[in-house]
C-alpha cells in the first residue's frame, strides 16, 4: 500500500480555475486536470524563478519529491498547450500560507494571511465575499500548518 502523501504548501489560492482555449476549432479535445500543488510549483519554478531546492523548502517538500511534482505540472501544461485542452486547477494535497477575498459588489480583491477572518469589505463594507481559500474547500484546516 502507498504511504499517504503530506500536505504541500501553497503560497495562496489562484484566482482563476479554468482556462479556456480560443481559436477558430470549437470543438474541445478535452480537459487537464492540475493539482493546486502542481500549480503551486510552476509558480516557485518557472514565474518566480526559484531553484528546485528553494522551491521544495517552500513548499515544505522533499527536492526529489519537487523535482517529479514540476515535470508532471509540465507535461500537462505542454499538453494544454499543443493540444488545445482546457485547463481546470483542482485538488491536490495541499494547505494554504495566505488567502484571497474578493467583494461581489465593488470588485476589490484583498489578500490576507491563512488565519484571518474578514467578513465585511473593506472597501463598500459589504458581506458579499468570496474567499478563494474556501471555494478549494480550505481556511480552518490550513490554520494549523
Amino acid at each position: 500500500m502507498p504511504r499517504p502523501k503530506n500536505n504541500r504548501i501553497v503560497f495562496e489560492p489562484p484566482l482563476y480555475k479554468v482556462f479556456v482555449p480560443k481559436g477558430e476549432d470549437s470543438v474541445k479535445p478535452g480537459k487537464v486536470k492540475i493539482g493546486l500543488d502542481e500549480i503551486e510549483a510552476v509558480r516557485l519554478a518557472d514565474y518566480n524563478g526559484l531553484t528546485h531546492e528553494e522551491a521544495s523548502v517552500a513548499m515544505q517538500i522533499s527536492r526529489s519529491t519537487f523535482t517529479r511534482l514540476i515535470e508532471k505540472a509540465r507535461k500537462k501544461i505542454a499538453d494544454i498547450v499543443i493540444n488545445g485542452k482546457e485547463l481546470v486547477i483542482e485538488g491536490g494535497n495541499v494547505h494554504f500560507k495566505n488567502n484571497v477575498i474578493k467583494c461581489l459588489d465593488c470588485h476589490v480583491v484583498v489578500k490576507t494571511k491563512i488565519e484571518e477572518c474578514i467578513t465585511e469589505c473593506p472597501t463598500c463594507h459589504s458581506h458579499n465575499l468570496l474567499n478563494f481559500a474556501g471555494s478549494y474547500g480550505h481556511g480552518d484546516c490550513c490554520t494549523n500548518i
